[in-house]
């Protein structure tokens, strides 16, 4: 079983999420883009493992954009709200709910867990488990006469936003929602359902046996221990008590009978004994710590000890318990204190958990290529300003399978750089680059080379990427393929930039812009036979060798040994649209065709 599908309204920065999910998820994005609110927004509808999480939310809760339509709904309304002239069903619209749904997914043998949960979405065929966990006002009609008593056509809203919104007015329910209307969801039913949730500041999680570290070490021991061994044990804590006896001389300490002269004293004192008391079995489990070698684990460093009971917690949960139907395990920034080493096995231990079938459903939030290629990219989750975007739900399997087949591809760099050409191939690769660092004000920008056809990339990095100030130039071949050109073109906009070689590939660009083709045949003529060569021979046999005169001009470049070298026209217009401060409408048309 696992979590299919999650949507979450107004929680926190999260405005409107809908994403489906797999058994392992990754969730990938920059700082404040909501990893953690979503992370923590699934323990909403869930039981914690750990007992302690609140369902109740507070007014810092509820998303800023929801409340502001709320305030603003008052504030143009500050006079009827005074003389009682809006009703509660008007009022109702525009109170602030955070909702937390997920759909579960369960095979036939699991029918059962949900059968309390079971709902109908999109027509009566299509039967699915749903668990909704809701925020709202239980009576509009309490908040509606407290607006009326503090509004005044003159008050100034933003000086009491929280007695406008009191979350005491607030209730939470967990429920099944339903077409004919929502159930309440059984305590036991909910009980099978946990949420474990490792923050990123959890340097000590195992510091004590109440801690989850520890807890899931205890937890494994016992799941491990068959009644054989509870025999055994049993038996050598018998010896063990026996050998305490012997070595403190108990029978020389008990000895009362020796101090009376009572008739059949000894009758009775030798009766007195010490018996083994033997504590309950998780007690005793409880006491054994972790190590490395032959040293405490406290004394490890933070990586190395984040690594083990990391390694420890995810083998505890490989096993399925018949108490529960799912656990959803949460992790931000696994590769918190990781040396390279390290994060690469914790990585594959990510994997290897999510291919098996133990109940038990990953999701971390990460800023490490590692834990992305590592998984797949269709395991992830992109984050930005409250958006979550699948990129399985967003990329074409082709492009999927591209992707897939180049997995040193950085998405944190290809989605979140705030200045980034992409390339075709590497030549290009290497001359921006190269020419980059002849060029310190440009030490900002990055570039990647990429396969051709970046219609679906656009699309997404636009949608990551919209409201900010990040820029994106594409750098393209003709290939005689006017068609592809212009479908690339209508995806400019005031964020991204297409320019494409008017020659068929970037050699021949290169070999007929500016003075290129004498510095070239001057500089290079006699290493490469280029000395009596035409302009269309010089880039017809550049283009057989490719990358090798590539690094020698860049090589040359950083040096300074080329003066004159100009860069070609298409790579000149993307450099300055990435550098300018702001974009003319000839640089940036307006077509913004998502289609």
């Amino acid at each position: 079983m696992k979590i299919s599908r999650v949507q979450i309204d107004n929680y926190r920065n999260l405005r409107h999420v809908d994403v489906s999910l797999d058994n392992l998820v990754a969730l990938a994005g920059e700082n404040n883009a909501g990893k953690s609110n979503f992370l923590r927004a699934l323990s909403l509808p869930l039981s914690s493992e750990e007992g302690g999480a609140s369902k109740r939310l507070s007014w810092f809760d509820v998303n800023n954009d929801a409340k502001k339509d709320y305030y603003d709904f008052i504030e143009q309304n500050a006079e009827r709200f005074a003389r009682n002239g809006v009703d509660v069903s008007e009022l109702s619209q525009h109170i602030p709910v955070v909702s937390v749904s997920i759909d579960l997914d369960a095979d036939e043998a699991e029918h059962y867990d949900v059968r309390d949960l079971l709902t109908t979405d999109g027509g009566p065929d299509n039967v699915i488990g749903r668990i909704r966990y809701r925020w709202s006002i239980e009576r509009p009609s309490r908040l509606l006469a407290l607006i009326s008593d503090l509004v005044t056509p003159d008050i100034d809203i933003q000086s009491i936003k929280m007695s406008l919104l009191p979350m005491e007015l607030f209730h939470y329910e967990i429920c099944a929602p339903d077409v004919s209307g929502d159930r309440r969801v059984p305590y036991d039913t909910l009980t099978r359902f946990k949420y474990v949730m490792l923050p990123a500041e959890r340097d000590s999680f195992s510091s004590g046996s109440t801690k989850i570290g520890s807890h899931a070490l205890v937890g494994l021991l016992e799941e491990k221990l068959e009644p054989q061994g509870q025999k055994e044990i049993e038996q050598a804590y018998g010896a063990f008590m026996a050998t305490i006896r012997r070595s403190a001389n108990l029978d020389e300490i008990i000895n009362w009978q020796d101090h009376t002269d009572v008739p059949n004293a000894g009758d009775f004192f030798d009766n007195i004994s010490v018996l083994p008391n033997m504590p309950a079995m998780s007690s005793i489990l409880s006491s054994i710590r972790l190590g490395y070698g032959d040293e405490s684990l406290a004394l490890q460093g933070l990586g190395q000890r984040n690594l083990i009971l990391m390694a420890v917690l995810l083998n505890s949960y490989l096993m399925a318990s018949s108490d529960i139907s799912l656990r959803v395990v949460t992790v931000e920034e696994p590769e918190a204190h990781l040396c390279v080493n390290n994060a690469l096995l914790m990585a594959s231990l990510f994997k290897t958990f999510g291919e098996k079938d133990c109940h038990t459903q990953l999701i971390y939030s990460t800023h490490d290529p590692e834990f992305v290629n590592k998984v797949g990219l269709d395991k992830v989750l992109v984050l930005h300003s409250g958006s979550a975007i699948s990129l399985k739900d967003n990329l074409s399997q082709d492009e999927m399978d591209y992707l897939a087949a180049n997995p040193n591809t950085d998405i944190f760099k290809l989605f979140f750089s705030r200045r980034l050409i992409l390339v075709e191939g590497i030549t290009e690769e290497l001359l921006i680059k190269a020419y980059l660092q002849t060029k310190p004000e440009l030490n900002n920008i990055k570039v990647m080379s990429f396969h051709k056809g970046y219609k679906n990339i656009i699309k997404i990095w636009k949608r990551i990427n919209s409201g900010n100030d990040s820029r994106l130039g594409i750098v393209r071949d003709s290939d005689n393929q006017p068609k592809a050109q212009a479908e690339h073109e209508q995806l400019q906009n005031s964020q991204v930039c297409v320019q494409t070689t008017s020659y068929y590939t970037l050699e021949t660009e290169f070999v007929n812009t500016g003075d290129n083709y004498r510095i070239l045949r001057d500089r290079y003529g006699d290493a490469y036979g280029w000395s009596e060569m035409s302009k269309d021979e010089l880039q017809k046999d550049w283009r057989s060798k490719k990358s090798d005169v590539m690094l020698a001009i860049c090589h040359d470049l950083l040096l300074g040994g080329l003066e004159g070298l100009t860069m070609p026209k298409h790579i000149q217009k993307v450099l300055h649209f990435l550098t300018a401060s702001e974009v003319s409408e000839q640089e940036s048309p307006e077509s913004d065709n998502e289609d």
